[in-house]
């Protein structure tokens, strides 16, 4: 199922999917970045919140989680995915701050735009304005982002500001074995200590050879062990058609 809300002629749409779902997301040393959403989500803080970290910390799942769980609670919320603002107009985000919420992806993709920059920065006073709250994530601190607009600058460093921090191996092998039990199958511990030390680290890769261990299980209808995944393993790096895309964890 997919929300969306349309302002002229743009739809910012979001999945409803459990896949970008706060339950979904092992916390860590996040979970009070959690509770602020959360909250932020059902109207009970209206603020600004910033979310920084590299790539793979979750950011682009709890800005998506937020929009859904402000949709499940019957508000109003958009996503607005700033690595397409190559295909987009910025008078789009017009109209926006009759919205709950307003969920800003990839903030760093729109340094050096005067007509971002200027379109975000109305946005954010009108939203401030209303009393409704905006989520934005970004890979640098709010005073790293590179924008140029001081107004802009100054206003991303107002509210609240979290550094999502990586999980550690423990919480990565939780985090792959509850995505497992999403998709209805069981990653024993020692698959999930194998695969964390065979792939790369970062949980977008992880998720996504996650995914394509199901597939191929459920394909040749073998179960989930070390040998399967050391032979699955071999073939992708062998360059074998990969199994699904990888989503967005960033």
């Amino acid at each position: 199922m997919e929300s969306n809300v349309t302002t002229g002629q743009l739809a910012f749409r979001f999945g409803n999917s459990d896949k970008t779902s706060f339950e979904l997301f092992l916390p860590g040393e996040n979970r009070e970045v959690c509770q602020q959403l959360q909250q932020a989500a059902v109207g009970k803080i209206n603020t600004c919140i910033y979310l920084w970290g590299q790539t793979g910390t979750g950011k682009s799942h709890l800005l998506l989680a937020t929009c859904r769980y402000a949709t499940e609670a019957g508000r109003s919320a958009a996503y607005i995915p700033l690595a397409q603002s190559d295909e987009i107009e910025p008078a789009l985000l017009q109209g926006l701050d009759s919205l709950d919420l307003v969920c800003v992806d990839d903030i760093d993709r729109l340094a050096g735009s005067e007509a971002w920059e200027q379109a975000l920065l109305h946005l954010y006073n009108r939203l401030r304005d209303a009393r409704h709250s905006i989520a934005i994530a970004g890979k640098t601190a709010p005073n790293s982002t590179g924008i140029h607009l001081p107004d802009l600058k100054s206003r991303l460093s107002w509210g609240l500001s979290y550094h999502l921090k990586q999980l550690d191996d423990e919480n990565k092998i939780t985090a792959l074995q509850r995505r497992a039990r999403n998709r209805a199958f069981e990653l024993p511990d020692e698959v999930a200590s194998y695969l964390i030390n065979r792939v790369d680290r970062d949980m977008p890769t992880l998720m996504d050879m996650l995914d394509r261990i199901d597939v191929a299980s459920l394909a040749a209808q073998r179960r989930i062990t070390i040998p399967f995944v050391r032979t699955l393993l071999d073939e992708l790096s062998s360059g074998h058609p990969a199994g699904p895309v990888k989503e967005h964890f960033e």
